[in-house]
């Protein structure tokens, strides 16, 4: 077993909308890799995109940034995909339907 395999079991989510994650990974990955923003599938995983290891360490720097979260390039491994990251870490959009 690696470092890590744990990891999943201990899943914090961020205080960030489901929706608005998706949208901005799939702009963030088409302005980033010079992609149509309707070529990217949110299915894919990361690596057919063209994100790479080093892109995925500066995609996490500036998630950071945009959400005063703190993200581990690690994550974009274990849940490899725009669709199974969202899932894995936002907040349902439910979740800020309740709180209204």
């Amino acid at each position: 077993m690696f470092a890590g395999a744990n990891c999943a079991m201990s899943v914090v989510r961020y205080e960030i909308d489901a929706t608005v994650l998706k949208d901005w990974m799939v702009k963030y990955l088409a302005e980033v890799l010079m992609l149509e923003r309707s070529s990217i599938s949110t299915t894919d995983n990361f690596d057919v995109i063209g994100l790479d290891s080093v892109e995925a360490v500066i995609m996490a720097g500036v998630m950071e940034d945009e959400f005063q979260i703190v993200v581990d390039p690690h994550q974009f491994f274990e849940a490899p995909s725009i669709e199974q990251f969202v899932e894995a870490y936002a907040t349902p959009a439910s979740a800020f339907l309740s709180e209204a």
